[in-house]
């Protein structure tokens, strides 16, 4: 069972950063309609190195997703396949692939830390206003203290996905700053 405030999170994470066409379901087309915002943003042409990198990285995402959600295999993951995979323990390969792969779309300068632009842009790429994720980022950074490196980012991950906790810091990982 998940609690009210974790699906709550898991909501927003599936609604904010996968269902990116809005249909109420996650499909490989959605992943290609977030690779073609990234790279607009980015200023990313298609065949570019980068773009070839953003896709790869997208579409793996996409293929492992399919992989441990996609219960009754009609390639599409549902919300409630979705929510069944974050109690899943067998699914932990996939939960930290993801983690992996957010942190490196954030650290886009690549230099082992997200700072406040990088986490920004990432945020307004998926439709999160700039003051939201500034504020967020005041949260999980501790108004600027801690370094969001990978260990600082798996402890906050760990409060997203596996805390009821309504004021851990991980709880604005994606952009947001509270939960009901």
């Amino acid at each position: 069972m998940v609690s009210e405030i974790r699906k709550n999170k898991l909501n927003y994470v599936f609604d904010t950063f996968f269902d990116v066409n809005k249909d109420g379901s996650i499909e490989k087309n959605d992943f290609e309609l977030a690779i073609e915002n990234i790279a607009r943003i980015r200023g990313y042409q298609t065949g570019d190195a980068n773009h070839k990198d953003v896709s790869e990285r997208f579409l793996n995402i996409w293929d492992k997703l399919r992989v441990f959600a996609d219960t009754n295999k009609d390639n599409k993951v549902s919300r409630e396949e979705w929510l069944t995979l974050w109690t899943e323990p067998l699914n932990d390969e996939w939960k930290k692939l993801y983690m992996n792969f957010m942190f490196r779309l954030q650290d886009t300068s690549g230099d082992g830390t997200i700072d406040e632009g990088e986490f920004t842009n990432v945020c307004q790429t998926f439709g999160i206003p700039a003051e939201e994720s500034k504020s967020a980022f005041a949260k999980i950074s501790n108004a600027g203290k801690t370094d969001i490196d990978i260990k600082a980012y798996e402890n906050l991950w760990k409060d997203y996905f596996g805390s009821d906790d309504v004021a851990a810091a991980g709880n604005s990982i994606f952009g947001k700053v509270s939960f009901p």
